[in-house]
């Protein structure tokens, strides 16, 4: 395909009914000739939350809300028929933001992977595959990162370390800690981002496609703690207008902001490779920038996507 034009292109951008991607699709929306696709689960919602975006922006591009369901891998396969059928313009990026995290990580999708890893990895993996023939040569593609990838507990508030193994064990599900699964996805969130980039490179020379990751900081206002109980969940919001003004902490407003520039801003149309934390280049972890182990987890994320791929046991 050849590159779009800034008069006319097309981003995705999943989960974007509510925090972090809602606002993301606001601030791509007012750009000019930019049409936005809200890919979601409830397309109903979506629907909504798309007319209240267009009523309230000058933006000359559509923005539609087409069904995707992370969490069920049929649904990612018949995405790309879905959005070529709504004609609109050559997709130029994709922003990879949806994401969960529950208390434990006995939850499955509807493949029967675990939840965590299963939604904000392997789901994202798939779709990006799917989309990647289809995106304009000089594309772009954003994925929602995270500081927990990084083994840095004070600057984390808290938040456990990935604990990273067989991608095959992180898949299957069972006992374990939540919140730990949710850092170790956001690790191979990282690590697929470096990973697609080298393909790229390697693959499409001279594509002029960008993949760039960014960590938003600690969003408070964000439903990721809606799985907890309601009295945390209480306190949480309550402390949210306080917790948004700490050191590594912010606004989806803001982090949204800075997705939009990312998919379509000159800054970000390459190199690629970019890991941005808030607003400013940061280093991936060690870990993450192991060429070995994203090759292993790429080549089993291409086996646990496969069609007819068995069930964990």
């Amino acid at each position: 395909m050849n590159g779009s034009t800034l008069a006319e292109r097309t981003v995705v951008v999943t989960g974007a009914t509510r925090g972090l991607g809602l606002e993301a699709a606001r601030a791509l929306a007012v750009e000019p000739g930019v049409s936005v696709v809200l890919a979601v689960r409830d397309t109903q919602r979506g629907a909504t939350v798309a007319a209240g975006i267009t009523g309230g922006r000058a933006g000359t591009g559509a923005v539609v809300a087409l069904p995707l369901d992370l969490a069920d891998l049929a649904s990612v396969r018949a995405f790309p028929g879905v959005l070529a059928a709504a004609g609109l313009p050559p997709l130029h990026a994709l922003v990879a933001n949806a994401g969960i995290q529950y208390r434990d990580r006995r939850h499955t999708t509807a493949d029967g992977y675990e939840a965590t890893f299963g939604v904000n990895h392997l789901g994202h993996f798939l779709l990006v595959r799917l989309l990647l023939p289809v995106l304009a040569d000089d594309g772009r593609v954003v994925i929602v990162a995270s500081g927990t990838h990084k083994a840095r507990r004070v600057r984390n508030f808290g938040f456990p370390p990935p604990q990273w193994r067989d991608p095959r064990e992180l898949a299957t599900p069972g006992p374990g800690s939540g919140q730990v699964a949710y850092a170790t996805s956001k690790l191979a969130n990282v690590m697929t981002m470096l990973e697609l980039q080298r393909r790229i490179d390697a693959e499409r020379p001279g594509a002029a496609i960008a993949v760039h990751g960014l960590d938003p900081g600690l969003m408070p206002a964000t439903d990721l703690s809606r799985d907890f109980p309601a009295p945390v969940a209480r306190l949480y919001k309550r402390l949210t207008p306080v917790i948004e003004r700490m050191p590594g902490a912010t606004s989806t407003a803001a982090s949204g902001a800075q997705l939009a520039r990312m998919a379509v801003g000159p800054d970000f149309a390459g190199p690629g490779g970019r890991y941005i934390e808030l607003t400013a280049d940061g280093a991936p972890s060690a870990a993450a920038r192991e060429p070995g182990p994203a090759r292993e987890l790429w080549d089993v994320s291409e086996e646990l996507t496969a069609p007819g791929a068995p069930r964990p046991a």
